[in-house]
């Protein structure tokens, strides 16, 4: 049976217990395919980190999300950038036909904060 095919967008400081469940504690089953983010710190330091493992995994900057959803070809998205851009990522995810996972809430009613 083929592995579950994982990408992650939002890799602040929470989103290490998702993408460690599926770098590590479940790598038989699963598999990281793409990291995205909007500080190209954090990315790197999540490829970084990945790579240690023993996994390469590729990153894209937080504009081309859908790029990678078409590259990567996920089963399924993991949403944990901060709570006001959940649902923007929750959407497209699914409209792109993927399975989504995403830390509460799902989304809030609050002004759009902005990008940082």
């Amino acid at each position: 049976m083929a592995r579950k095919r994982f990408v992650q967008v939002g890799l602040g400081g929470r989103s290490k217990m998702f993408s460690s469940a599926v770098l590590e504690k479940h790598a038989d089953s699963c598999e990281m395919v793409g990291f995205c983010d909007i500080n190209q710190g954090r990315l790197k330091l999540a490829i970084d980190q990945a790579c240690e493992k023993g996994v390469k995994v590729p990153g894209y900057a937080a504009r081309d999300f859908d790029r990678m959803l078409a590259e990567t070809r996920p089963d399924t998205v993991i949403v944990t950038t901060r709570d006001c851009f959940h649902d923007e990522y929750i959407v497209a995810a699914m409209q792109f036909g993927c399975d989504v996972i995403t830390e509460k809430p799902m989304t809030t009613d609050e002004v759009k904060c902005q990008r940082i």
